[in-house]
């Protein structure tokens, strides 16, 4: 017999990830009283603090340090196991999908996915967060199920499958004082004031680094951590934007804005899917996977 529970180890990670008790608990969506008890139990079992306060933060220990990859590790093969004899049901699922994306795909599927789970899965629920540095390593230890948006450098041992070819535009507002034509030339567009955006996972560094390679520089009046809001700021200044076209063709339908060819031939990129390959016979993230394809195209085909 173990002496020590499966759901043990889940805190163990959860906690060794999340750094905090509290967040653990979240993740884990159980108690904080209950987390505290189940942590108490770890370190008696072995013989270890484990976790220690530092400011607001529960930094690991030595042999915490050396236990997470055996953790990590056997919870691995635990999860195979289990999804080897499992049978996805969405409609008495009460599975959390963890899925990692840009603003722009939370503004184009995730209202279509809540729609969804809501009459398909109604007990599943969401964690959402965004394309960082730290994403393919979080989907390697299986803390996210899948990743959407474009992430071109990622090592082996990940599938992909694309949504959709993206290419830029430049968006303005519809009584923009000077930008009054369809058509915008190279000088018209440097001599404007910017609001840039700088954002992960969308293929922002492919626009700045074929304006740098080709001498092009922007009057940037505003730099944005995300896309979320740039419409109401291009709507309600003189500023113009450089965006996912996608995204161009979204704020039309709820701001007074206008979209202008970017007179640049920048290369078009593949917004995808993600996903590490320790999931991908697994039934549960291959029913997201499929929803998450059809509910893009739906949404871009319309």
């Amino acid at each position: 017999m173990f002496d020590i529970d499966v759901r043990l180890l889940l805190l163990f990670q959860a906690i060794y990830q999340q750094n905090t008790i509290s967040k653990a608990a979240q993740k884990l969506d159980i108690g904080q009283p209950a987390a505290s008890l189940g942590l108490n139990k770890l370190r008696q079992h072995f013989d270890d603090p484990l976790f220690v306060r530092v400011g607001n933060q529960m930094q690991p220990t030595q042999t915490a340090q050396n236990l997470f990859p055996l953790v990590n590790n056997a919870l691995q093969h635990i999860r195979a196991v289990n999804d080897y004899t499992h049978h996805f049901e969405p409609k008495n699922s009460s599975r959390r999908f963890h899925i990692s994306m840009t603003d722009i795909s939370h503004m184009i599927i995730v209202p279509k996915l809540i729609k969804y789970l809501k009459q398909h899965a109604p007990h599943t629920k969401l964690d959402i967060s965004a394309i960082n540095s730290d994403t393919p390593s979080r989907m390697s230890s299986g803390e996210i199920d899948l990743a959407i948006g474009y992430i071109p450098h990622l090592e082996a041992g990940f599938f992909q499958q694309t949504f959709f070819e993206q290419h830029y535009s430049v968006v303005v507002r519809q009584d923009h004082p000077r930008l009054t034509q369809n058509t915008l030339t190279l000088e018209a567009y440097q001599q404007e004031q910017h609001a840039d955006v700088i954002s992960s996972g969308t293929g922002h560094y492919l626009l700045e680094d074929h304006l740098r390679r080709r001498h092009i520089k922007r009057h940037i009046a505003i730099t944005l951590p995300t896309y979320l809001g740039v419409g109401l700021i291009i709507q309600q200044t003189d500023l113009v934007a450089t965006l996912p076209d996608k995204l161009a063709k979204l704020l039309l339908q709820e701001n007074r804005l206008h979209t202008l060819p970017l007179p640049l031939d920048i290369p078009k990129y593949q917004v995808k899917q993600h996903w590490h390959e320790r999931m991908h016979a697994n039934p549960d993230n291959q029913w997201l996977r499929q929803v998450c394809y059809a509910l893009f195209h739906q949404d871009n085909d319309s």
